[in-house]
């Protein structure tokens, strides 16, 4: 596989992966009844959503024939409106008003998931990622890259499969440190789900900040290329 591919294919899933609330959700499971199966459970939804999004977005895009090389008015248009959604995001994600909205979210939906039956939590965990606003726009250029790049069947494939594997990474670090310790480190994962809950908030801001700066410079400069082009 192209090295540009890789990098950029795992950069969109770390992007998906950053989710503060979903991870405190995983966390959360984990302090409950079957914690393996249930927080596997989850994040199996949130892996098979993330891959079904792509697979999706991909096909509409050879459907209608969507030009998402950079430079393309519609990779452009993707790029800076991806760019304002995350300044946004960011922006929202660093004031008072955000703590006590996500605090208030993230508590409704962790008191209601101790008496779930355990498939009902692969539905929730494709809705947490399908519902996430901001996984839409490297839900786009994760479809874009595969479409440009046509590395055929085995490599989208291939390809897929790390961006659904980075995507799920950080979700899956605490079942797998759970395992490791043979469930010895209850305390800290009921210290980190408690710290999701609350503190995480300026850490999601300062992401999609980052993230809305590179996506405002990649539709610049497909724009600056775009008017060059046309000329």
């Amino acid at each position: 596989m192209d090295a540009s591919l890789v990098t950029k294919s795992s950069l969109f899933g770390m992007g998906i992966a950053f989710s503060p609330l979903h991870i405190g959700v995983v966390t959360l499971l984990l302090l409950g009844r079957a914690p393996l199966r249930r927080s596997f459970a989850y994040v199996l939804g949130w892996t098979l959503a993330n891959l079904l999004a792509v697979a999706g977005l991909m096909l509409l895009g050879q459907h209608f024939s969507l030009s998402l090389t950079h430079g393309a008015r519609e990779q452009v248009l993707i790029d800076l409106l991806g760019a304002g959604g995350l300044l946004a995001l960011g922006l929202y994600q660093l004031t008072p008003q955000a703590l006590i909205g996500e605090e208030g979210m993230a508590l409704r939906l962790m008191n209601r998931l101790p008496g779930l039956d355990t498939w009902l939590l692969v539905p929730i965990g494709a809705a947490g990622a399908l519902l996430t606003p901001e996984n839409l726009v490297f839900y786009l250029k994760e479809a874009g890259l595969l479409l440009i790049n046509h590395p055929g069947i085995p490599a989208d494939l291939e390809v897929s499969g790390l961006f659904a594997l980075m995507a799920s990474s950080l979700l899956l670090l605490p079942p797998l440190a759970w395992i490791a310790s043979s469930g010895s480190i209850r305390e800290p994962i009921a210290r980190l789900e408690e710290w999701l809950q609350h503190k995480a908030e300026w850490l999601v801001g300062v992401l999609a900040l980052v993230f809305a700066a590179w996506l405002l410079y990649e539709g610049l400069h497909g724009l600056e290329l775009m008017t060059v082009g046309g000329a």
